[in-house]
């Protein structure tokens, strides 16, 4: 049996692979991090558009680390990118990380030896291509990492400044005194929109479908504050995996109908004063599953947010007073001036479900009915979410079957970490977890200790190879649908079911029972002894035990 250069090679440098590359690192194995950029962060290292932030309050998107916690005080409750990436800094120093990594290096290529059961890595970096086996393999890519840009003709023949906000360039782009184009409300289209509107000096938002966004209720954070609540942070973390979201506040247990107009209207009130997500995921437990809980929600939101935009017309495109969609179908942005920017006379908006672009030309947009002279314009159209890494990269398994193969008819997952025909491959914030509907290290907590504690036992029991069964894994694929379609998500055409992306398979990617249901099931896994996969060894000859 060949040792490999590595026990486990880790794709990507954000909160999953540094999660998993500082506890697998601390059972002696021998670990490498890839990935593409010059330093550690993921999403927020490619994320510097004006305005990026997180719509996860402090302390929830940090890792639950009482050590990192202690040397560590954020800025504000809704930390911008610049602060996370100093915070990821942070940690690669404080664990010695960096001499675990290769940066400006991407994974190319991963092709799965079933003689040796080892993973042959493909990396190309500023030094060429790199070559290394590992007998573990996990893809931590992400699921906002691949920009998805629309095609618009005559977009390439533009010769103002122009890109695509998650590619937004190092030096940043000024917009001051420019005549600025917004192509998309989404989260970074809305966070750019409320930072730039004072700085141009005429700014036109292209708006295919509203943002139901929420009031962010910003507020700087002071050291003593901070310093005051960090004994409690243990209590705070330890809540995250017992709520819906795994945030630290969740449903109440009653449906919208039981309270009357008067005391349902106060409570809307409360939440939205809270700001944040409480307006989504701390309100009625019925939301997701009854059209007449999503109106009631609606209709709140759409009176608080009418009465901010003083335009007929304007108000009429962000604010209708018929829902697009669902209330909460479609995940909220958090907002703080977003709706008060269309109030300036130099801020245009054009809905394109109705008025469509046809062509850009070298300084113009065109729809059908306008023409739109822009300095610069800014695509803010999204991310080929969840899958969108997977299908640029040359990934094999057993017999040399590629993952556009295997999943050619729809992505199959089993525990949202493994996949059939995948030995020894584990992921995490991907496919089939519950990725899009819970705060990310909190999601990333749950799959990083199950990965972690996985494959110390594959170590500690000499097993060489573990692979889904295929049974298991359509069981698990056919329950996340299941759950999916008991909700009124499924039936909304979102980034959530694969819709944004044309041509791309409309299905559950996420699983959507919630973070405790989620939890239990991949627990009940292990302390099983991990029914659903099959274990081997090359010819009857194990691991070394650690």
């Amino acid at each position: 049996m060949i040792d490999p250069e590595y026990d486990v090679i880790i794709a990507g440098g954000g909160f999953s692979g540094v999660y998993n590359l500082i506890h697998l690192s601390k059972l002696g194995l021998r670990c490498r991090l890839i990935d593409p950029g010059s330093a550690l962060g993921g999403t927020w290292y490619w994320n510097t558009y004006p305005g990026a932030r997180v719509d996860s309050d402090v302390p929830l998107y940090e890792f639950p680390f009482d050590d990192l916690a202690k040397g560590w005080t954020w800025s504000e409750r809704f930390p911008n990118s610049d602060e996370l990436r100093a915070y990821f800094a942070y940690v690669a120093e404080k664990y010695d990380l960096l001499k675990h990594t290769w940066m400006e290096c991407r994974v190319k290529a991963a092709q799965w030896n079933d003689d040796e059961h080892i993973w042959k890595i493909t990396a190309n970096g500023a030094g060429g291509f790199h070559q290394s086996t590992a007998r573990f393999f996990i893809m931590a890519v992400g699921s906002t990492t691949e920009p998805y840009i629309p095609k618009i003709d005559g977009l390439a023949s533009f010769q103002g400044r122009w890109c695509h906000s998650g590619r937004w360039p190092e030096g940043g782009i000024n917009v001051k005194n420019k005549r600025v184009g917004v192509i998309g409300t989404g989260a970074s289209g809305v966070q750019i929109i409320q930072e730039i509107g004072s700085q141009v000096k005429h700014l036109t938002v292209f708006q295919r479908t509203p943002n139901l966004a929420l009031p962010m209720v910003q507020y700087k954070m002071s050291r003593d504050v901070q310093a005051h609540f960090k004994p409690v942070y243990d209590n705070i973390f330890e809540k995250l995996p017992t709520t819906f979201g795994g945030f630290n506040f969740d449903f109440v247990p009653k449906v919208t109908k039981s309270d009357p107009p008067e005391a349902r209207e106060a409570f809307f009130e409360r939440l939205w004063q809270m700001g944040g997500f409480n307006f989504w995921l701390a309100g009625y437990a019925d939301l997701f599953f009854d059209k007449e809980a999503s109106d009631e929600a609606y209709k709140f939101w759409q009176k608080k947010t009418s009465a901010r935009i003083k335009d007929p017309r304007k108000r009429d495109i962000l604010a209708p007073k018929v829902a697009p969609h669902p209330f909460g179908t479609k995940r909220p942005c958090l907002e703080q001036r977003f709706y008060e920017v269309f109030n300036q006379d130099n801020v245009d908006l054009i809905n394109i479900k109705e008025d469509p672009i046809v062509e850009i030309t070298a300084d113009t947009v065109q729809t059908r009915n306008t023409t739109t002279e822009l300095d610069v314009l800014i695509v803010a159209t999204g991310w080929d979410n969840i899958t969108g890494p997977w299908m640029r990269m040359d990934l094999k398994g057993e017999k040399g079957k590629s993952i556009q193969e295997h999943w050619n008819d729809g992505v199959s997952t089993y525990l949202g970490m493994a996949t059939s025909n995948f030995p020894n491959m584990f992921f995490l914030y991907g496919p089939h977890g519950p990725t899009a509907f819970c705060n990310g290290p909190t999601c990333i907590e749950i799959q990083g200790q199950w990965i972690v504690k996985t494959i110390n036992h594959l170590y500690q029991n000499s097993i060489t190879k573990f692979v889904p069964k295929a049974e298991a894994t359509r069981d698990f694929t056919e329950l996340v649908d299941t759950m999916s379609r008991k909700t009124l998500l499924h039936d909304v055409d979102s980034w959530y079911m694969g819709a944004n992306v044309p041509g791309k398979r409309k299905q559950a990617y996420n699983w959507a029972g919630g973070v405790p249901a989620y939890k239990q099931e991949v627990d009940q896994e292990v302390e099983r002894n991990y029914p659903g996969f099959t274990k081997d060894t090359v010819g009857g000859v194990g691991l070394a035990k650690l």
